[in-house]
């Protein structure tokens, strides 16, 4: 008792044998399996050790195609050749020196949904593992491990699941040695975009710095910091207050700035939507639109995932309301309008606001999987890979909506299809989009802005209009991506802006900055990219490049805008943090 020991009488508490041998076997694997953990670790912190020292990467080539590391076996560097693991043709633009390191050592460690394994159980009770590359109603086809196509009759499916495992296997410092593991991220780090000699108007060679990047402020406290906040809104009733959405938690707050520092900043809960919404690392909350005429009808809108179609998740468009005194989510269920099905966890879209016409704006990505192999982007029947435009204020047929009567594909009794377009999909306002996380108007022009993140090579900012299409996948920005979905006489709008990987991964959109009219960055496009994190500002004619700088960088991993009742821009952190971008001691030149 005293001395911490527990000793048991036996013969007053007889043990069962099978206890007894099970409790001698488990006190005998514990040691040796934290052992065996130890020197795992004491392993792999070598070989990271010896990769941060550098390497050679000539001889990492010679270890990249050799048959110990069978790094070729999954992975090709470019081109039309499809293996399980992504194309690392880039990769030296895409990761760090450190990201590489535990891409490699420990694959499973974060898995990216644009590469990670299903997992499917057959009828027959068959488990077969592999990287989705399409869907049909008829089948399903997955890459395995060995590179091998398996095609899956939907009939022969028992159950299928996302995996947390890697298809790429660990172990890699079993067959290898700690100064090859080091020679070949030294090798990975050298694979790199090659500069086109196609010269594209809207794909600059550089985007210079300004001489004094713009500042970034913190809107709120260090203790007021926020989980996953992915959306910013400017109370549309009060001045000074601002609803923060916050993805993986799926709540929505109100946060009130008070005068002079932050000890009179108060932040309230406004919504929690956990009963609702499913969570995960990429679904969630997404998105918060108030409606135009919130201050009589007190009505809002989120965009938000579930997973009611299987092992899938879907986009919901729902409506609420809030209580009369504006200060909180009233309560009950959403008003569900629009479900978008989606075949993979991939390219959901995520944005919704109102355009200056008064209409709901929904931003929907391709929906998967990798390079859009189904033609989602080009097929109007689907309400993927679109702008979609809905009417809240009214409702048509068996819909909880209505159609705009300009939407380009709405029905007309009188007049006939073109070719191409039967079975269109009326809610569809322009197609051809990959992943347009983002967008807004020009609040003078009302050009809408959309960021459209890009597939292997580029990413791409778009001003987009009613019944465009913009060419993905038959392109990706303004280069040729695939001719299999490519229409006869189809007119594809290239982008406005086209930045290489070197430059970033993932686009964000922002807003055209309207605030002070002396400022020399008024009628500039502001925008960032996620990984990166650099902030851009540009400017256009006629959807044709004038100019691109950038303007500075985010301390955390910029998701996405905002713009206070003032026109001046917010910054989101995905790490928690919001910002005010602070222009006026900067010059756009």
């Amino acid at each position: 008792g005293a001395d911490g020991l527990l000793i048991v009488d036996t013969r007053r508490q007889p043990m069962k044998p099978t206890t007894t041998v099970l409790s001698v076997l488990l006190l005998a694997l514990a040691p040796a399996a934290l052992i065996a953990q130890d020197n795992e670790k004491k392993i792999l912190g070598r070989y990271r050790a010896a990769a941060l020292m550098g390497g050679d990467a000539g001889r990492g080539k010679v270890v990249f195609e050799s048959k110990q590391a069978a790094c070729a076996k999954c992975h090709v560097l470019s081109g039309k050749e499809k293996k399980a693991g992504p194309k690392l043709g880039t990769i030296g633009d895409k990761f760090t020196r450190d990201q590489l390191i535990q891409s490699v050592l420990e694959p499973s460690a974060r898995i990216h949904p644009d590469h990670a394994t299903t997992t499917v159980v057959t009828t027959a009770g068959k488990t077969i593992n592999g990287v989705l590359q399409s869907r049909t109603g008829k089948e399903i086809q997955l890459l395995d491990g060995e590179g091998k196509l398996v095609r899956i009759p939907i009939g022969m499916i028992e159950l299928e699941k996302p995996s947390k495992t890697s298809l790429m296997p660990s172990g890699l410092n079993k067959t290898v040695k700690a100064d090859q593991f080091a020679d070949l991220v030294a090798y990975m780090g050298t694979l790199r975009q090659k500069v086109d000699t196609a010269r594209w108007p809207g794909m600059p060679d550089r985007m210079p710095m300004v001489k004094k990047p713009a500042r970034l402020q913190r809107l709120h406290s260090v203790a007021m910091k926020f989980d996953h906040p992915v959306c910013i809104i400017a109370s549309p009733t009060a001045d000074r207050e601002y609803f923060v959405v916050e993805q993986k938690t799926r709540r929505i707050f109100r946060l009130s700035k008070g005068e002079g520092d932050f000890s009179t900043d108060s932040k309230e809960l406004f919504v929690d939507l956990s009963d609702e919404a499913s969570t995960g690392q990429f679904e969630g909350v997404l998105c918060l639109a108030f409606h135009p005429r919130y201050r009589e009808n007190r009505k809002y809108y989120v965009n938000y995932h579930v997973r009611n179609q299987g092992s899938h998740f879907s986009p919901i468009i729902a409506e609420r309301q809030v209580t009369a005194d504006f200060r909180r989510d009233a309560g009950g269920r959403s008003r569900r309008l629009l479900q978008i099905p989606q075949d993979t966890d991939l390219h959901w879209g995520g944005m919704l606001a109102f355009g200056p016409d008064g209409f709901l704006y929904i931003g929907a990505g391709d929906a998967g999987p990798q390079e859009d192999p189904q033609g989602n982007g080009q097929n109007l029947g689907l309400l993927t890979g679109s702008i979609l435009r809905i009417d809240v204020d009214r409702t048509q047929g068996k819909l909880a909506y209505a159609i705009p009567p300009d939407n380009p594909f709405r029905r007309k009794a009188d007049t006939k299809r073109p070719a191409g377009q039967a079975g269109a999909r009326e809610e569809i306002w322009a197609y051809g989009l990959r992943m347009p996380w983002r967008f807004s108007w020009d609040s003078k022009t009302g050009d809408l802005w959309v960021g459209d993140i890009g597939q292997d090579l580029f990413e791409n900012v778009r001003i987009v209009r009613n019944g465009e299409n913009h060419g993905w996948n038959v392109y990706e920005g303004f280069a040729e991506f695939s001719d299999r979905y490519r229409r006869k006489g189809e007119k594809y709008i290239p982008p406005v802006l086209s930045y290489r990987r070197r430059d970033g991964v993932s686009v964000t959109a922002g807003y055209v900055y309207r605030g002070k009219r002396n400022s020399s960055y008024y009628g500039a496009f502001i925008f960032a990219d996620f990984e990166s994190k650099r902030i851009w500002a540009m400017t256009q004619k006629d959807r044709k490049l004038v100019k691109v700088r950038q303007i500075g960088s985010c301390p955390e991993k910029p998701c996405s805008f905002g713009i206070d009742n003032n026109g001046e821009l917010l910054v989101i952190g995905y790490e928690g943090t919001i910002y005010r971008l602070v222009l006026d001691d900067s010059v756009f030149e």
